[in-house]
């Protein structure tokens, strides 16, 4: 069964990438390449795009006028970043998603997977698997919760900052929680 709803009368697939999208773009400007630069370091523990999710995306809200782009005032090379604001009617798209139901949530972890299913692989192997897995947790723990010191000390700065440092929490008990189990995973003989 599909995850992906139907939009009313135009038969378009919604997808969630639009949610991001016009969520970010809530708060400030941005190219596609920023959009896809915070999704990476804010959001990696639950969401993940592709820039081939994003630039289509774009495309196609841009087209049913749901953000613009911004033109710049002076072009300082051929190559200037197309930026993007959200549209009061993205605005208006974003606050009817947020009041729908949630869709079942999903995770998937390759490393899980093979962890779950390693009863026959070299002991080693699956260790090296643990620890790397470890330092990734490690890595984006500390990154976690540097971004949380920064948004701690200017709540106000931005409406959505408190809601950032929620999510964060989460990241970081869930950062800790990895570390914490991979640390005893490989304390077995």
């Amino acid at each position: 069964m599909s995850m992906m709803k139907t939009s009313k009368g135009d038969g378009q697939v919604k997808r969630k990438t639009r949610y991001v999208l016009l969520g970010l773009l809530q708060e400030e400007e941005l190219s596609g390449y920023e959009l896809k630069q915070i999704i990476d370091r804010r959001m990696i523990f639950f969401w993940q795009e592709s820039y081939g999710q994003i630039y289509p995306e774009l495309k196609l809200l841009q087209e049913e006028g749901l953000i613009e782009e911004v033109v710049p005032e002076e072009t300082t090379s051929k190559r200037e970043k197309t930026r993007y604001r959200i549209t009061q009617a993205g605005m208006q798209c974003i606050k009817e998603w947020l009041a729908k139901e949630n869709e079942k949530d999903t995770a998937r972890s390759e490393f899980l997977l093979k962890l779950y299913m390693s009863q026959n692989s070299d002991q080693e192997v699956m260790r090296g698997h643990i620890t790397n897995f470890m330092k990734q947790a490690e890595k984006q723990l500390e990154f976690f919760q540097q971004c949380h010191s920064q948004l701690t000390n200017c709540l106000e700065v931005h409406e959505n900052h408190r809601q950032i440092v929620d999510v964060l929490n989460l990241g970081i008990g869930q950062q800790k929680l990895y570390i914490a189990w991979c640390k005893e995973l490989l304390s077995r003989e």
